[in-house]
């Protein structure tokens, strides 16, 4: 019983932040498109999510994944659980380094009405989005095919 709840909230944090992951990459365009206030509250709303959103999904899956670690029969040797804790450390470090302020240069810059600055940062922001996606992705795989237990 202990070890199905750590799984499902385990699996709920990977979710979270996948299924955020891939929203933000669905209408981040759109919004981006339509300009204006709506872009702007928009890229606020990333740099929130990297501040709080993420933060909440990743300490979930640090915490679940290190007690299914020690008590659910998984051995710190595996090869996918440190795909794991890399995929969290990567995660951790884009959110803080690169989403929050991208997001918030987004935001500023549609305000201004720098269409230059938005296509230029827009175009890296993207970029970490679908960086941090396959991360995610390929932690997903590594763990469904137990890599190196």
């Amino acid at each position: 019983m202990y070890r199905n709840l750590l799984l499902t909230v385990h699996l709920a944090s990977m979710a979270a932040w996948l299924g955020c992951n891939f929203t933000q990459l669905f209408l981040t365009p759109s919004f981006a498109r339509r300009g204006g206030d709506a872009a702007v509250a928009w890229f606020e709303a990333g740099a929130r999510l990297a501040r709080r959103y993420y933060n909440v999904a990743g300490v979930g899956l640090g915490v679940t994944g290190v007690l299914m670690v020690q008590h659910g029969g998984f051995s710190w040797s595996s090869g996918f659980i440190w795909v794991g804790v890399a995929a969290l450390v990567i995660g951790a470090a884009l959110g803080i380094a690169h989403f929050a302020p991208e997001g918030d240069r987004l935001a500023a810059a549609q305000a201004s009405g720098d269409a230059e600055t938005v296509q230029r940062s827009l175009r890296r922001y993207t970029a970490g989005a679908v960086l941090d996606t396959s991360i995610v992705l390929l932690t997903v795989l590594s763990m469904v095919a137990k890599w190196r237990s």
